[in-house]
């Protein structure tokens, strides 16, 4: 978004994309410090948790290529993404969480951060925020 008076970009573009690059380096560098986590065996091998972690770092880089790339194309992509990995984490979060909340049987993992339930709530919220991202970022393109 330019202003009329002058070619100088307005704030508004340089928020816009300092916001986009935090937020696609933040989720790549979140997606990475979870891979290295399971490489390094430091938690159980999960293929749930795989998908997602690689579901919120492709997104990050999508996040990364919303004023260069095709909005069409990079709307579709990243919805193929989040669908599948939005789909993982609900049914994770669905039989590892409220299954057992209705049988009666439910306990949180004895180090908090390795529950399942909770890890998966996380991601939904995360790929949830990133489609949000690139949704309203690229439908906001004027400088395009």
């Amino acid at each position: 978004m330019f202003s009329i008076r002058n070619s100088e970009p307005t704030f508004a573009y340089i928020a816009t994309r300092r916001f986009l690059l935090v937020a696609g380096l933040v989720s790549i560098a979140i997606s990475l410090f979870t891979w290295t986590l399971d490489l390094t065996q430091a938690t159980y091998a999960c293929p749930f948790c795989r998908v997602q972690r690689s579901a919120i770092g492709l997104l990050g880089v999508a996040i990364l290529m919303v004023p260069y790339a095709n909005r069409f194309l990079l709307r579709y992509t990243s919805m193929a993404i989040a669908v599948l990995g939005l789909g993982v984490a609900m049914m994770q979060n669905f039989n590892g969480g409220w299954m057992k909340m209705f049988k009666g049987t439910f306990a949180f993992h004895d180090p908090i951060w390795f529950d399942s339930t909770l890890l998966s709530s996380c991601a939904i919220l995360i790929m949830s925020f990133q489609l949000g991202v690139i949704f309203e970022s690229s439908a906001r393109q004027a400088w395009r």
